[in-house]
């Protein structure tokens, strides 16, 4: 989570920096010409910026385990396993079609059982590619999805029994 908030956040740092840049070459050139297309090309960076800026405001609403599943669903559709968010809600989640956007818009935890049946399809997918020998790297990101899966249900578990409380172990009831 902390890598995605750096790259959004180095990506606004690059444009900003080009977008003073820009500025500087408009007010030092004499040209109308080039300064009309200075002023384009920083236009199409302040739209970019206002982009990032939305996505990294939508990833730091999700909660973590939001951010997982999506993640999961992202990674799926670049395996070419799935073809849409609402296939993966039916397939992986066996929620309705628009569960995902519904807990995302929301701001809902998803249910223990959503990503125990996600767990258990992941397994199943990881199974699959067993089988193929150059499928190292997939299995190898399968495994870190299905581990983080499972540590989001392990915290859940505890946080039930009021182990874990807001991120940290209470020690006296252990």
């Amino acid at each position: 989570m902390d890598l995605v908030r750096n790259d959004f956040k180095e990506r606004i740092k690059a444009l900003m920096a080009k977008n003073k840049q820009l500025d500087s070459q408009i007010e030092s050139d004499d040209s109308a010409v080039k300064k009309a297309a200075l002023k384009d090309e920083k236009e199409k960076n302040n739209d970019e910026l206002r982009q990032i800026r939305s996505q990294r405001y939508q990833q730091e609403q999700m909660n973590e385990e939001v951010a997982f599943i999506k993640h999961c669903c992202q990674y799926l559709q670049k395996l070419g396993l799935i073809k849409s968010q609402h296939q993966f809600c039916e397939q992986f989640l066996h929620k309705s079609q628009h569960y995902l956007a519904m807990v995302i818009c929301e701001n809902r935890k998803p249910t223990a059982n959503t990503i125990y049946n996600l767990l258990q399809n992941l397994n199943h997918v990881y199974d699959c590619f067993m089988s193929y020998d150059n499928k190292q790297a997939i299995n190898r990101q399968l495994l870190q999805m299905i581990d983080r899966g499972n540590a989001i249900i392990t915290k859940r578990i505890l946080e039930c029994y009021g182990v874990y409380n807001s991120g940290k172990k209470n020690v006296a009831e252990m």
